[in-house]
């Protein structure tokens, strides 16, 4: 491929549309309001709950944990905003579905869920709906639990553009460029900075806003005003690094940080070098508060300014503040630095590697902002974004829908409470308890039309821990993790043994035919005698299903036992040899796998490490069990390609694109390494081990809302062809092959509780199989955690088996144990001791075992069987 010049690929890059972070804005046309001043209006109780106007009020109480009542409606609609005005003794969060003329059936493609207080309280609630033709029909979800309900009003609002747009914002030369468009087609007279403007449809002009330089945070904003219509208003946050204060100053392990005296902003500083900013520390809507320094005693000082002039510090100032060199350092004993306002307060302190930072507002604000400095390495935020080296957020590489705007997501697709940013000065990484938060990440910034990157919270008490370091995003996860611990484990919804018949039922039901097993339940999913459906049925029942032949594979975890006790041992080993030897001749000589299909589009390379990691798993299992010296050196070969890479992705590439990053690639990267690092001792493939496992911790729900949630895991981050969004939507199938491989890391890593991790993921999986019904004991292909929502295909549950199985400590597939040049595979748990194999069988069961990866010895068990090695 050859590269674009300089020039060419800088304008490119520069000619791409600018995300305007701000939120559009809407003209309102009121279109229906419902008051109950003359009864229920139309609004009628239809699913487990029974309403009734009374007082002004509609009265719903809900009976059961699906409770819905609807409206008839025959309006146009277009963009809308319904808003109700209710109070809730219930459970769970509302929902609200409609239907159209040219879409008539209530489905997930038209709902929206919001969030319920039960406190008894009147909130009011404003939900967005996309209704495009008609809008017919109208259905409220008051909760999810029995209670009470009460309406005091419903409106319902057509929204449309304004027609003055901020299109670009630019900083250069000591100014801000603001980029003016007419959306509309008539002309439009406006006026901002003083000045009147008259604007052609669709046509745009630049407003430019001087930069004072003065302060280390300046305000620069721009409002555009017209008549009848409301003001349109951008606002930027610059900083200047070359205007000084009388800091306030505080260690920070490798760090110093720097508190601007009036509470605007914060410079983290690293051998005299700026590493972040945290600027502003708070604002309200684009505007910074009038902040003072909290004193137990007023005081005003004259001290030395950077400039050797002196000067009066600060009114009120606290008494532990000590001069030092014309910056203000605060007393050791004292480590919180205070700020009070008007209708706001905010603290500071600093501990170690941390920043902790408290906001009380009366009214919703943002922070504490921070800004990275420095080229991007790494970022990631929870749930929706694993960036590489100069990545962009908000990209179009992953989806292609207006779901890529993600900056500021629903904070139900936020799998971790965690933000990280790593420069090459400086690792970020924010933290938070409060999930109702709005987080926000942007890199580059072009929320200030900045070079550096963003992060902050939005909120009325905001609550947050911001680590600075030198370590690696990775290592992030770690800490944000190890702070506050895994979450409990959920409730198991079923004892082992009613565990193991729900699985067993869902083997021998619509999933088996006399061809064999379905790897989903549909009927496009062919029946075959797969190996691995017929080893879980032999691990459960304690039969071997009888098959005149069988078909390797059919489940997300390998299952080849069934293989070593119907005397097909040589079989299994004929596969596995010509499997690694297909393997090897695809594999490139510098140990890389390349891809280049049609989801190849977008991405800068034509292999990723999801693409290497399935086939060097693939190899090194088949060398752990066999030995065989080939498979080995090959996959020694990948796990040193894959050295290189920094991101999880491009191991669904069936579906989804080769860029988006992937819990299924951390899976089998930790796999590999753990297999790599069990054959050969390498240290470094255990480190390598460990630093894939952290980086599927972002893809596993930590927190939860509803029911079934906690631990459940959403499977990339980004989308099937570009379009079909997984943010927010678990595919526990995929985080069960990644805990099935957080249990082979367990025995050799103990940075996390590895196995709690796992189990958690596993009691989420059997939290969504069908509990009954005719597709009993299978796990849906995805679950939606705000409607608790379990959507086909219906998949056969035998990784769940082996997963329950390895991390009871039972055996699940085939048992490896080695001894100095000697290895031997059993279907049954095995040792070796002074040169011989001691096989625990179950006695009268005919079993065969390979020895060397050569030999093949058949037995009959007498329950503690002896196999001689030599």
């Amino acid at each position: 491929m050859l590269a674009l010049p300089t020039a060419l690929l800088a304008f490119l890059l520069s000619a791409e549309p600018q995300i305007n972070p701000d939120a559009p804005a809407w003209l309102a046309e009121p279109l229906r309001e419902w008051t109950f001043d003359r009864g229920d209006e139309g609004w009628a109780a239809e699913h487990e709950c029974a309403s009734a106007a009374e007082g002004g009020l509609l009265r719903v109480r809900s009976t059961g944990a699906d409770p819905f009542l609807h409206c008839k409606v025959d309006l146009a609609a277009g963009q809308l905003l319904l808003m109700i005005r209710a109070r809730s003794r219930t459970g769970g969060d509302g929902a609200v579905y409609w239907t159209t003329d040219q879409s008539p059936q209530r489905g997930e493609d038209k709902v929206a869920h919001f969030p319920l207080k039960h406190d008894g309280q009147w909130h009011e609630t404003a939900v967005e709906l996309l209704a495009p033709g008609r809008l017919t029909d109208l259905r409220i979800d008051p909760g999810g639990a029995p209670g009470e309900f009460d309406v005091d009003w419903i409106r319902l609002i057509r929204r449309r553009p304004h027609p003055l747009s901020i299109e670009r914002v630019e900083r250069a030369d000591g100014q801000v460029s603001f980029e003016v468009k007419n959306l509309g087609a008539e002309p439009l007279q406006f006026s901002a900075a003083g000045q009147t403007h008259t604007l052609a449809g669709g046509a745009s002009v630049s407003i430019d806003r001087p930069i004072d330089g003065t302060r280390p945070l300046e305000v620069v904003s721009l409002e555009l005003q017209a008549k009848d219509l409301p003001p349109v208003r951008r606002t930027i946050f610059v900083h200047n690094p070359q205007a000084q204060a009388d800091w306030i100053v505080r260690p920070l392990g490798d760090f110093t940080l720097r508190i601007a005296p009036d509470g605007s902003m914060a410079r983290i500083e690293s051998n005299g070098q700026l590493a972040a900013i945290v600027g502003p520390l708070v604002h309200c809507q684009g505007k910074l508060p009038e902040l003072k320094l909290v004193a137990d005693a007023p005081a005003l000082r004259r001290v030395a300014g950077v400039d050797g002039h002196r000067r009066d510090a600060l009114v009120d100032e606290p008494p532990d503040l000590r001069l030092s060199g014309g910056s203000l350092a605060l007393d050791p004993g004292h480590p919180t630095v205070q700020f009070q306002g008007q209708g706001v307060a905010l603290s500071i302190s600093a501990a170690g590697k941390e920043i902790s930072v408290l906001i009380d507002s009366q009214q919703t604000c943002e922070g504490p902002v921070v800004r990275a400095i420095g080229d991007l390495e790494q970022g990631l935020f929870a749930g929706l974004e694993y960036l590489g080296k100069g990545e962009k957020s908000s990209s179009k590489l992953d989806i292609e829908t207006a779901e890529h705007l993600r900056f500021a997501p629903d904070p139900l697709k936020v799998t971790v409470p965690l933000m990280t940013l790593v420069t090459d000065r400086v690792s970020a990484a924010m933290t938070w308890k409060d999930m109702q938060l709005q987080p926000v990440y942007a890199t580059p910034n072009f929320f200030d039309a900045a070079g550096d990157h963003r992060m902050t919270l939005r909120g009325k008490r905001i609550e947050a821990t911001i680590r600075l370091d030198h370590a690696s995003l990775e290592e992030t996860i770690r800490w944000a993790v190890a702070r506050v611990g895994l979450p409990p484990l959920p409730e198991a919804p079923r004892s082992p043994q009613e565990q193991w018949k729900t699985c067993l039922a869902a083997l021998n039901g619509p999933l088996k035919t006399e061809a064999g097993w379905g790897h989903c339940v549909q009927d496009n999913w062919a029946r075959q005698p797969f190996a691995d459906m017929a080893s879980t049925v032999w691990r459960l029942s304690g039969e071997a299903p009888a098959l005149p032949r069988l078909v390797p594979g059919g489940a997300h975890v390998p299952n080849d036992s069934i293989y070593f006790v119907t005397g097909r041992a040589q079989q299994w080993l004929d596969h596995q040899s010509a499997q690694a030897k297909d393997i090897i001749r695809q594999q490139q000589p510098d140990g890389s796998f390349r891809y280049d299909g049609p989801y190849r589009r977008g991405h800068f390379e034509d292999t990723a490490s999801g693409v290497c990691a399935r086939p060097a798993a693939l190899l090194l299992e088949y060398a752990y069990v066999s030995g065989d010296p080939a498979a080995l050196r090959a996959g020694v070969r990948t796990l040193e390609y894959m050295k290189r890479f920094r991101t999880p992705r491009g191991a669904q590439v069936w579906e989804v694109p080769l860029h988006t990053p992937d819990l299924l690639a951390s899976a089998y990267l930790v796999w590999a390494y753990v297999r790599g690092y069990e054959l050969t001792g390498q240290k470094d493939y255990l480190e390598q081990a460990r630093k894939w496992a952290l980086s599927g911790i972002p893809f596993v729900y930590l927190w939860s809302r509803y029911p079934i949630m906690l631990y459940s895991t959403p499977p990339v981050f980004g989308a099937t062809d570009w379009r079909h969004s997984w943010f927010g939507l678990p595919v526990q199938w995929v985080g069960l092959v990644y805990a099935y491989s957080l249990n082979m890391l367990a025995p050799h890593d103990n940075s996390l509780d590895w196995n709690h991790l796992a189990r958690g993921i596993l009691l989420s999986g059997e939290q969504q199989q069908y509990p009954t019904g005719p597709h009993v004991g299978l796990l849906p292909d995805s679950f939606a955690p705000a409607s608790q929502q379990r959507r086909p295909a219906d998949i056969n549950p035998c990784a769940l088996v082996s997963l329950r199985l390895v991390l009871d400590g039972q055996l699940d597939a085939l048992c490896v144990a080695s001894a100095g040049q000697h290895r031997i595979a059993a279907p049954f748990p095995t040792t070796i001791r002074d040169g011989q194999a001691h096989v625990r069988a179950k006695a009268g069961v005919k079993y065969q075992v390979i020895i060397d990866g050569r030999r093949i010895v058949e037995l009959e068990s007498h329950g503690d069987d002896v196999v001689l090695l030599r």
